[in-house]
This record gives C-alpha cells, structure tokens and sequence, in this order.
C-alpha cells in the first residue's frame, strides 16, 4: 500500500531527519540521512500495520486508494452510547466515521476466513 510519508530535518537542528507517516497515527521514525530514514520508516510501517492487526485496531486506508466509483453509501443506525463511543475513538485516530467502520469490516472479514 502507497501511504503518505514526509521526510524532514529534525527541527532540533542535530542532522538527523524524521520520517511520519500521515494516515498512520504516530508511526515515525529517525534517520543520519533521508536514505535511512525512509528504509527506518518502512519498517515502522510494518510494525505499524502488523501490531494494529494483531490488537484488532482499524488500518487506515492510504489517501490514494480511495475511489469514488467504489463507494456505496448506507444508513447505520447506533446505539447513541456506542456512536459515542465511535466518535471518541475515530477522533483520537484521525478517522472519519467511514473509514473506521469500513475498516472494521474489512479486518473483521479478514479474521473469519
């Protein structure tokens, strides 16, 4: 999956670089040179992903992957205490409500086969 991921100098002026990843909520890594930090990042990444998987927590689909014409929409209707619950949850995460639900569907899925 092609996510986001900016490089950067570290703002701490020492020469190293820092590498995040944008749909991953605190996945980042370091680097001596923007070469490092990218091959660091990635194994963050999988790290990432793996542990997400592993503990049941939604993985954010990278920017670039959504498309229009593969999008339905549908009504849900929630317990107001879970939509809270929800709401609080896609928050911390930087999630829309869509794209935490779709992808609890899609781990959930993954899990029963």
């Amino acid at each position: 999956m092609e996510y986001t991921i900016k490089i950067f100098p570290d703002p701490e002026e020492d020469g190293d670089y820092i590498a995040e990843v944008e749909e991953l909520y605190g996945c980042s890594a370091f680097g001596e040179s923007p070469e490092i930090t990218l091959r660091e990042i990635e194994t963050a990444m999988q790290l990432w992903l793996e542990t997400a998987k592993k503990h049941g927590k939604p993985i954010p689909l990278p920017k670039g992957s959504k498309t229009k014409d593969l999008k339905t929409r549908f009504n849900v209707i929630f317990p107001e205490s879970l939509l809270k619950t929800v709401d609080e949850y896609r928050g911390k995460h930087g999630l829309k409500r869509s794209e935490l639900l779709a992808s609890a569907a899609d781990q959930f899925i993954d899990s029963s086969h």
